[in-house]
């Protein structure tokens, strides 16, 4: 069973970097490539469109984000079951440390021959993911996901929220908020 939750997880994670691929041709001055990262989870590489490496931009966002360790946020999946589902995935869901960008939770169905397909993917900065919420007293952070609609990303490309058609304005923006914040990232937070 360990060997199948495995193989389905790996296969939704492929799936939303799949996904999250195809809001990615719009952007004007930046641009964002998802890859499947060695960890099982994903990476969101930000480059300019002009070439020119973050770091040797006048643009001020571009000076914080190349606080971003190899210009790549990470971002964590969570496992979502949108129906009755064989595998657990508290061990996959819970965490006790905030190393992380953005969250993709990856609601899925079962199929009757037991194989997972993805039915719905919620894309989130980390600190709205995290935003009214505080890990037990034992330090683990156990979040109610199904609770994360408002930022669902659809499917079906020809169905395309508005608001995430420039998903790489929507990153940059919430990665500069998260600096302005914190004064780094979450994936790194010695970027000061």
């Amino acid at each position: 069973m360990e060997e199948n939750k495995l193989t389905h997880r790996a296969g939704l994670v492929q799936e939303a970097a799949e996904i999250l691929n195809r809001y990615t041709p719009y952007a004007a001055e930046r641009r964002v490539t998802f890859q499947t990262a060695e960890n099982g989870w994903l990476t969101a590489r930000l480059e300019r469109t002009d070439g020119q490496p973050l770091a040797q931009s006048a643009n001020p966002i571009d000076q914080k984000l190349a606080h971003l360790k190899d210009q790549t946020l990470v971002i964590r999946p969570f496992f979502l079951p949108m129906a009755k589902s064989p595998w657990e995935e508290s061990d996959a869901n819970d965490f006790t440390q905030v190393n992380f960008d953005y969250a993709a939770i990856l609601g899925y169905g079962v199929t009757p021959e037991g194989t997972s397909f993805m039915k719905a993917l919620y894309f989130l900065p980390t600190d709205a993911l995290l935003a009214g919420q505080k890990p037990r007293p034992d330090g683990t952070w156990h979040l109610p996901l199904a609770t994360y609609y408002v930022h669902q990303i659809s499917l079906d490309p020809r169905k395309k929220f508005a608001r995430f058609l420039y998903l790489v304005e929507r990153i940059t923006e919430a990665l500069e908020y998260q600096y302005d914040k914190t004064g780094g990232f979450f994936s790194n937070p010695a970027a000061q």
